[in-house]
């Protein structure tokens, strides 16, 4: 008994569609399948691309307590430092938010991990800074600091 023989001609025109159905099925689930794995390589090298900035921009804390004790915890741009605010009232100083800043960013081509690119600023002066600006144009912006202090009593 031939079976396919029995079968009529719009049966395997039936057949015929089904297998040509499944087979355009298979290749769409093998290209979403490609789409996927694709997408996932993106986004895990995207993500190493962020971790390597983030951990070329991040400053050990190490390197803050020296860069703090260089600088004398004096903002090296407007000047105002843990001792004249103590001079001012015992303790105030403490509450200077003083922060370690690339002196040449890494954006630039700045060295992440150069302890003499760093530098300690108050946190006006590296607001005023961010990634773009140098020293000597932020001294030229500021309204604040050690020179506009009254210290003739």
């Amino acid at each position: 008994m031939d079976s396919f023989a029995d079968l009529s001609e719009k049966s395997i025109v039936i057949i015929l569609a089904l297998a040509f159905l499944l087979a355009v099925a298979v290749l769409v689930l093998a290209f979403v399948a490609y789409l996927y794995k694709r997408q996932q390589r993106l986004l895990r090298r995207q993500e190493m691309i962020y971790r390597d900035i983030a951990r070329r921009r991040r400053i050990k804390a190490s390197d803050k307590a020296e860069v703090f004790e260089r600088d004398n915890y004096t903002c090296q741009i407007c000047g105002i430092s843990r001792d004249l605010m103590d001079s001012y009232c015992e303790g105030l100083g403490d509450y200077l938010l003083l922060e370690a800043d690339h002196i040449q960013s890494v954006a630039q081509g700045g060295s992440g991990d150069d302890i003499d690119n760093l530098q300690c600023l108050c946190w006006r002066c590296n607001r005023k800074k961010g990634g773009s600006k140098t020293n000597e144009e932020v001294m030229d912006m500021i309204d604040y600091g050690i020179d506009y202090l009254d210290t003739e009593d």
